[in-house]
């Protein structure tokens, strides 16, 4: 017998078939993981770069300059140095200074206190990402772009207190004709009678002081003028000294030293040169140290450069910051620090001089914050036995709900977030 093969009935070849199939499919899938992976990846990068040069140009609007919203100002310099260093798929991204970072109103409130970051790597901008596999199916290049806002808000509340209790900046009425305030003014109010504090009859307009709000800066301290630019009393040199609890004619710089967290001299140096870690947020008491002895000497061992205070004070923390009046159009600022935030700039409590009278009065030991301001130690002053130092802002946390709050002038205290 003889076998016949007919050639449609011969499976020879049919794997190739399968296997130029599957080759069409791999490569399919492979233009979709691979590509897609590099479009995903180039994605996220560039939303890093747009984050990191949106918060570094809000850090720069809060602490550098908070008006100069020009192309050689602080804060797009800022903006523009970060996102440059951020490569995205291995090339700088593409950002125009002028058009690329900007200063919209805010989305969640509309204020102007915010920074805008647009970040490129696409083909009209003249940088797409490359494709491997999508070239095979016409797919010759790809891009991404990414945005980020970033705000400087009004902080309200700081882990990191200071144990001075300082009274606020008043309103000179007294004497007569009234004249500005100055570091050395006396609070002229009150006469003590016997046991008493009572109004003085003979001062016919007594000096005043008027909180601050988030509409209006009453008499305190504030960093910041309507325009944004710096106040007077922004780099003001103040001389901080520890006050007697049971005074009712206040000078300025005059403080309460404070129990925070525990009595004792060596908590309150502590207390100093270190943060408490407990939050206190505008509006909370504060306590005042009830125990024996001045603080005049702790104060200067936790502040004052060797030999007079101590190896880990303040001041030898970060021994090379100095006071640098050129700064921030003249209004001064912190130079030569080891630190990108010197340690030596410290928040402190600001109070009502008429809630310390009436503590006085009423047996309380205790004053509410009607404000924080950021304070550099510049040093300790041996022949005034004070610590001397500048008016400046600082760094502070953002409490929403059951915390005081002051207004953008007033706000030494400064919170940077991302908005968007």
């Amino acid at each position: 017998m003889t076998k016949t093969t007919t050639a449609h009935a011969s499976e020879r070849g049919a794997v190739l078939v399968h296997v130029a199939l599957a080759l069409l499919a791999l490569m399919a899938f492979s233009t979709f993981v691979i590509d897609y992976g590099v479009l995903w990846t180039a994605r996220r990068q560039a939303q890093n770069a747009a984050d990191a040069a949106a918060l570094a140009g809000a850090v720069a609007l809060a602490f550098d300059n908070p008006s100069d919203f020009s192309n050689s100002g602080p804060a797009k310099t800022s903006a523009y140095q970060v996102v440059m260093s951020h490569p995205v798929w291995g090339q700088q991204p593409v950002v125009n200074i002028t058009t690329d970072i900007t200063f919209p109103a805010c989305p969640d409130d509309a204020s102007s206190n915010c920074i805008r970051v647009d970040v490129y790597r696409d083909a009209s901008h003249g940088n797409p990402l490359p494709t491997i596999f999508g070239q095979l199916v016409g797919l010759g290049q790809q891009g991404v772009r990414a945005m980020a806002i970033a705000k400087v808000a009004v902080a309200n509340s700081t882990d990191c207190l200071k144990p001075w209790a300082v009274v606020d900046k008043w309103e000179e009425r007294w004497p007569l004709p009234p004249v500005a305030w100055t570091p050395n003014s006396v609070y002229d109010k009150y006469i003590k009678v016997g046991g008493n504090i009572i109004v003085d009859p003979s001062i016919i307009e007594p000096d005043r002081y008027i909180a601050p709000t988030t509409s209006s800066t009453g008499t305190g301290f504030f960093p910041f003028n309507p325009d944004k630019s710096y106040s007077v009393d922004y780099g003001r040199q103040l001389m901080l000294k520890v006050g007697d609890q049971n005074d009712f004619q206040f000078v300025g710089g005059w403080f309460g030293a404070l129990s925070l967290g525990g009595a004792g001299g060596k908590t309150y140096k502590e207390n100093i040169k270190g943060c408490v870690g407990i939050t206190y947020k505008i509006g909370d008491d504060l306590q005042f140290s009830t125990e024996p002895g001045e603080k005049v000497g702790p104060s200067k061992q936790a502040v004052a450069d060797e030999p007079q205070g101590d190896a880990d004070s303040l001041f030898n923390q970060d021994p090379t910051a100095y006071w640098d009046a050129a700064m921030n159009g003249g209004r001064g600022g912190v130079a030569g620090s080891a630190f990108s935030v010197s340690p030596r700039i410290v928040a402190v409590p600001l109070i009502n001089p008429e809630a310390v009278v009436y503590a006085n009065q009423n047996g309380r030991t205790t004053v509410p914050i009607s404000n924080i301001m950021g304070f550099f130690v510049e040093g300790w002053d041996d022949a005034n036995k004070a610590i001397v130092g500048r008016l400046v802002t600082t760094a502070g946390l953002l409490q929403v709900g059951g915390g005081g709050t002051v207004g953008p002038q007033s706000g030494f205290l400064q919170a940077i977030i991302l908005v968007r």
